[in-house]
């Protein structure tokens, strides 16, 4: 265990923050070992690549960085495959891997930044699919009371980029290896707009062109933090009902919208960037210029001011729009002064 450990380079909005302490752990079995110690903490957040957090101070507990890694087949016939991949695997090296494989149904995931670990808590998605989709089972380690569980897909109670391990707070549950069903036989899912318009009229689509076509269109949306530090999608697209939504079309007849089961879902991005944000800068921190919803960090060590910029679109959506956004990163630590 170290204390006073630098965040910097664990996190990719690449602010400055400190962890009191903090413990790596490069197996399951290593974990086990080290939960007396991690029990100790009555605070404690488990940290896989930092591509969904904003630490905006130092974090007063423990963090735990788990380390395991590997992909098995876990059983194979001749239409699918099932994988058990350690929580530590890069999550865009893993859909690249299985796409070469021939194993498919991930395509639509290309270039989500982190692990696989963090795609049950989050249950990740875009372009139409999402990882629930996918898994089979979740295994993980209740660090409360040191159990190794699993649970099937139903159990795992997902939802829009919710799951049972995101809701049961930071700390408790550390997932250590995550089970997907892929298939043989590719079963394209190009309902998404710019998939549907780009592929229309064209024959012997490939899972291969699908996941092509997503990354060429996050890499012209989305910055990539090695260039420009952030986390991605700051903020969740709103559900509103549908009640809600003919007040808001009758205002703003173009705003962009989605059916779901539970309502009508706001294209956040463009709430943002119609509320004149797209391209904004705030000092040293902004709003990215081709995607409204991307807040990045220029050169800003002080992950409060992120917050601040975040905290300000979120008042002024509000009094334009009436609809509240919630952010799909993490926030973490003890608030820094401005």
């Amino acid at each position: 265990m170290q204390s006073k450990t630098s965040l910097k380079k664990y996190n990719t909005f690449n602010v400055e923050a400190c962890a009191e302490h903090f413990i790596k752990v490069d197996s399951v079995a290593q974990l086990m070992e080290q939960l007396p110690v991690i029990q100790k903490f009555s605070q404690r957040l488990v940290l896989g690549g930092g591509s969904n957090i904003l630490f905006v101070g130092d974090y007063p507990g423990l963090i735990i960085f788990p380390q395991i890694f590997g992909i098995d087949i876990v059983k194979e016939d001749n239409d699918s495959v099932r994988v058990s991949v350690g929580a530590s695997e890069n999550w865009h090296q893993f859909v690249l891997n299985m796409t070469k494989k021939g194993w498919f149904g991930l395509e639509n995931l290309a270039l989500i930044p982190g692990t696989v670990g963090a795609s049950p808590v989050q249950n990740i998605g875009a372009y139409g699919v999402e990882v629930k989709q996918l898994i089979y089972r979740v295994e993980y380690v209740d660090l409360d009371t040191g159990e190794l569980k699993t649970l099937n897909n139903e159990e795992c109670q997902f939802a829009y980029r919710d799951s049972l391990f995101k809701r049961a707070g930071q700390g408790r549950f550390l997932v250590t290896r995550v089970e997907f069903d892929l298939q043989k036989h590719p079963q394209l899912h190009l309902s998404y707009q710019p998939l549907a318009e780009f592929f229309n009229g064209k024959s012997g689509v490939s899972p291969q062109n699908v996941l092509d076509r997503v990354c060429e269109i996050r890499q012209a949306k989305l910055p990539d933090p090695e260039q420009i530090p952030n986390a991605g999608s700051f903020f969740k697209n709103p559900v509103v009902s549908h009640s809600e939504f003919s007040q808001i079309k009758e205002k703003f007849p173009k705003v962009v919208s989605y059916p779901t089961d539970n309502g009508i879902k706001l294209a956040a991005g463009w709430l943002i960037d119609k509320a004149g944000y797209r391209g904004m800068r705030q000092g040293n921190v902004g709003v990215h210029s081709a995607q409204a919803l991307v807040l990045v960090n220029y050169s800003e060590s002080n992950g409060a001011k992120l917050w601040q910029l975040a905290e300000k679109i979120q008042a002024d959506i509000y009094q334009l729009y009436g609809v509240s956004l919630e952010p799909e990163v993490r926030v973490e630590g003890e608030l820094n002064d401005i």
